[in-house]
């Protein structure tokens, strides 16, 4: 692959989710307009890339699986196990009480990944401005719902139409389902969360899937000028949206000075993506955020502390077997 920034790029998508949450959780008005939303389609065309480019390499379904498996779940399962224990530890009465008064469920619907039935724990963060655990999962499902569509459409549904054509009728097809969702939410009360599942979210993966098939090299370093506005101000605009967040990507990936990632830190944006949601709510729990300078900064410490050494001491090392 030709030297890129996506390393640097994800830890700074990460550590925009973390700031996101810290404006939302301690109703900071300044750390509130910190672009978390952005970030998080930011996160989902570069996985459109990525992915689609590992499955087209190898095209071996079991060795393709494995790797998608060992890169998400197993610290996946260790946070989700961590916050299960810690909240035992604040829990005051049984523990058989506590898995039926919700525990029991928490744990179960997490290691499933379908965080949405039970995002909470009993007597965990309920003083919070919200007492979720970790509510940045839910873009774990999403993701893992595109790993299992990849061999389904670039193994099976490829055979009736080439990749190029097949990635570009996905998205319009995911726009048309966006709209139509929207429309449903306006006029039929439907839950607005549904346009920010698949297939609405797909558009985002396949315009990242895309570049493996036609790059847009027409793209200069300087055109981030002209796209950062778009995406910050024409949100509403959702296909000229979408549009700009993966050439954003594609930008700093690409035509952007190089930015390499010590090796003493790692590639620890999913570390600091995963945990710092409930470090964020325990450090809340704990009154550290009644000076946000302080709260920040404690928690951007610990966030980035134990997100190497989940990469050193565990995602590396499964890296390695894949």
């Amino acid at each position: 692959m030709v030297k890129n920034n996506f390393d640097i790029l994800r830890i700074l998508l990460a550590v925009l989710v973390f700031y996101f949450h810290i404006g939302i959780e301690t109703q900071n008005e300044y750390l509130m307009y910190v672009p978390g939303g952005l970030a998080v389609h930011c996160f989902f065309v570069i996985s459109g890339y990525l992915i689609v480019k590992s499955y087209l390499k190898r095209k071996h379904l079991p060795t393709y699986v494995k790797s998608r498996f060992l890169r998400i779940y197993p610290l996946y399962f260790i946070v989700i196990t961590t916050a299960f224990i810690f909240g035992y530890c604040h829990y005051s009465d049984s523990f058989i009480d506590y898995l039926s008064n919700g525990a029991g469920k928490y744990l179960a619907s997490n290691y499933l990944l379908v965080n949405f039935l039970q995002p909470t724990l009993p007597g965990l963060f309920e003083n919070n401005f919200q007492p979720f655990v970790n509510a940045s999962l839910w873009t774990i499902k999403i993701e893992v719902m595109f790993y299992v569509c990849v061999p389904i459409i670039y193994g099976v549904l490829n055979k009736k139409l080439d990749n190029k054509k097949l990635t570009v009728l996905l998205g319009l097809a995911s726009v048309c389902c966006f709209y139509t969702v929207q429309y449903l939410i306006k006029h039929h009360e439907v839950p607005a969360s549904i346009n920010r599942q698949l297939p609405s979210m797909l558009v985002f993966f396949m315009l990242g899937a895309y570049w493996n098939f036609a790059e847009p090299k027409f793209l200069k370093a300087w055109h981030l000028l002209i796209l950062l506005p778009v995406v910050l101000f024409l949100q509403n605009w959702f296909v000229i949206y979408a549009f700009a967040v993966s050439f954003i990507v594609y930008v700093i990936v690409f035509k952007l000075k190089l930015i390499t990632i010590s090796k003493r830190i790692g590639d620890i944006s999913y570390g600091i993506y995963i945990w710092h949601f409930p470090i964020l709510q325990t450090l809340i729990m704990y009154g550290f955020f009644k000076n946000i300078y302080q709260g920040a900064a404690i928690a951007t410490v610990l966030v980035f502390s134990f997100a190497m050494l989940s990469w050193h001491f565990i995602e590396s090392k499964l890296v390695a077997r894949h």
